[in-house]
């Protein structure tokens, strides 16, 4: 009961907050008790992703390293409330993408460092963790290949890259392959246009290396691709309208940086400063219904910023823009199911937070809390 009290009341000082014009943000509530019958007491940068029904579904690590979830009650519109599908064993932050059935799927690194994953049912809840193995330093990046199955990759025990991809669509097994390499972090990879995944990493020399699948869907080219440059984050990827990639660092002065393929399925070009100070973290990023790039990620200032394509395919951006909050994670971003973007991050009051566009290529309303 003091849990639902509790709610009511935020929910009042939230909305009386937005009527005075004051920012409905992270910070409009900090004095708020952690309390895990509230939520999930957060930790780390959430994951978002959009189920088979349309509606967005957020994922968190608890301060009881337990999973949580919350979904849309319809698509686009409230919630039902956070449950915990945890047993107190993850070890970094989720990850989300969806099966050749549409289902959602979450992997994550569990306190045994080992690769784990929960698959979502036909009712919409969510079927048993599920133990892939390996032995991870960082949390994984996901993929789904041509042929519909998912490939996780992740940083072995001596820096060398590992992919793990399922034996079919939809299917509990897969195979390990070992890819080599000395990778510093997390990696980040991306189907390109001719269905091949990509795979970007920080590299020796804290430079940028690319690894493309050698047939879509099969195995991987011998070598890496030198791309340059110098990151202190892991690297982020996105396909644009364009049919290109363009991969999103963090460059030594903070900022960011992008570079995007000459051709779909082509060689990288050269870096664009596009600017910012940001912290730490690697970069979200989506396509707006119009086709423009965005890109999130948390400021210096711990604030969530923005910066969006001025034209689709042009590869030229604002200067960043702040959508304001106090926050200790980055962010996270999906599509709503009428095409508004709905951006998420961990609050400094560890609850978990969203902003979504007023309407499609619109702009942001104030934070509100996830509940």
């Amino acid at each position: 009961m003091r849990a639902l009290l509790r709610r009511a009341l935020i929910a009042a000082v939230t909305t009386a907050t937005v009527a005075v014009g004051v920012a409905g943000t992270a910070g409009a509530v900090q004095n708020k008790p952690l309390s895990a019958d509230y939520g999930p007491v957060a930790t780390l940068t959430p994951a978002v992703g959009r189920d088979i029904d349309g509606k967005l579904v957020v994922f968190s690590r608890g301060s009881d390293r337990s999973l949580w979830y919350d979904t849309q009650a319809v698509p686009g519109v409230g919630w039902n409330g956070w449950r915990n599908i945890g047993n107190r064993q993850l070890g970094g932050k989720p990850v989300a993408d969806r099966d050749a059935s549409g289902h959602l799927v979450v992997f994550a690194r569990g306190t045994d460092n080992a690769l784990w994953w929960r698959a979502q049912t036909d009712a919409g809840t969510f079927g048993p963790w599920l133990r892939i193995g390996g032995s991870l330093t960082d949390d994984p990046a996901v993929a789904r290949n041509a042929d519909g199955s998912l490939s996780a990759l992740v940083r072995g025990t001596i820096g060398e890259l590992w992919v793990w991809k399922q034996d079919g669509p939809d299917s509990t097994t897969g195979t390990w392959t070992n890819l080599g390499g000395g990778i510093i972090g997390s990696p980040a990879v991306a189907a390109q246009s001719d269905g091949r995944l990509v795979a970007v990493v920080r590299g020796g020399g804290d430079a940028v290396y690319v690894k493309t699948q050698a047939v879509a869907s099969g195995a991987w080219e011998a070598d890496y691709a030198y791309i340059g440059g110098a990151i202190n984050t892991p690297p982020a990827v996105q396909r644009g309208v364009d049919g290109l990639l363009h991969l999103l660092v963090r460059g030594l002065d903070n900022a960011l940086y992008e570079l995007p393929q000459t051709e779909p399925s082509g060689p990288f070009g050269s870096y664009t400063r596009v600017g910012g100070d940001w912290a730490a973290e690697q970069f979200a990023s989506s396509r707006q219904a119009d086709g423009r790039l965005s890109v999130f990620g948390r400021g210096s200032d711990n604030a969530i910023w923005t910066v969006v394509e001025t034209e689709a395919g042009s590869g030229k951006f604002t200067a960043p823009v702040t959508l304001g909050g106090r926050f200790a994670s980055g962010a996270a971003v999906s599509v709503n199911v009428d095409g508004r973007l709905q951006v998420f991050a961990t609050g400094t009051d560890r609850q978990v937070w969203s902003t979504t566009q007023t309407e499609p290529d619109g702009r942001y309303a104030g934070f509100t809390i996830t509940d």
